[in-house]
């Protein structure tokens, strides 16, 4: 089964502000985050109901080497990312801990 991803500009932004920081400590870490992403994402595209369902119907996935978190939910064929997360920082109130 084919999946279509959406990146919500909630992600977007999340990925952006994480992407600076790390690259502001280290051009290379910036483009290792980048790939940990990429990775990530890949990953959820090829069995996104691989990964729990944390609150309600969302879920999570997590980077490697990198403490953050992907969040989705599974409409039909489309995967929609809802955040991209530290998880070290206050749990949302929508998505969880």
């Amino acid at each position: 089964m084919s999946y279509r991803m959406v990146v919500r500009s909630s992600a977007a932004k999340d990925v952006l502000e994480a992407f600076f920081w790390y690259h502001t400590i280290r051009p290379q870490l910036g483009d290792r985050f980048m790939v940990a992403l990429k990775e990530c994402y890949d990953s959820i595209e090829a069995d996104p109901r691989g990964y729990q369902v944390r609150k309600g119907d969302f879920r999570h996935a997590m980077l490697r080497k990198f403490p953050y978190r992907v969040v989705y939910e599974i409409d039909g064929q489309e995967v929609f990312i809802y955040r991209v997360i530290h998880v070290k920082r206050k749990p949302h109130p929508k998505y969880g801990p």
